[in-house]
């Protein structure tokens, strides 16, 4: 059914989580992954006022480190698994609108990201990059939520209505 899948990744342990279980459905259904980082915009033209020259290279050689090492994971999954894998990092102040357009001109028939790592009041005053792709593309999305997050939801509801049974 899908046959090239893009995978983005920032980094985070949800989003390797996310790598594993994105490469084990491609490899099951025999797809193709593109793995993207979307680095953010350094904005040096504002920061080399403020910055040593030095200092400034480090960050933006520190950027491209961190894409090679976030890609390189999952290229080590892909190849590990016999899954055809190619590795793409963009720089961009939005990293849904990224996603979109990587997925658009890369001819990707899925997105598969996990749910944000965020909660509480970051994920209401920063939403979430997975909420902006899944309202704005018109290629499907697959958002994967980890087992773990499910159980602890559930875990949070049964001690709220055992709350409620004892006030009643």
């Amino acid at each position: 059914m899908f046959q090239h899948i893009l995978l983005p990744t920032d980094g985070s342990q949800l989003s390797r989580d996310t790598a594993q279980r994105a490469v084990s459905f491609a490899k099951a259904a025999n797809a193709t992954i593109t793995a993207l980082y979307a680095k953010p915009v350094g904005h040096t033209e504002n920061i080399a006022e403020l910055v040593e020259p030095a200092v400034l290279d480090r960050l933006v050689s520190g950027s491209d480190g961190k894409s090679k090492d976030y890609l390189g994971f999952i290229k080590k999954l892909c190849k590990e698994a016999g899954v055809e894998c190619a590795t793409l990092s963009v720089v961009s102040d939005t990293p849904w609108e990224a996603i979109i357009n990587v997925a658009e001109d890369n001819n990707c028939d899925l997105i598969f990201m996990s749910k944000h790592g965020r909660g509480g009041l970051s994920s209401l005053l920063l939403g979430s990059e997975t909420y902006r792709v899944l309202t704005h593309s018109s290629i499907p999305v697959l958002v994967y939520r980890p087992p773990e997050v499910d159980a602890s939801r559930r875990k949070a509801k049964e001690k709220a209505r055992e709350k409620e049974r004892k006030r009643a």
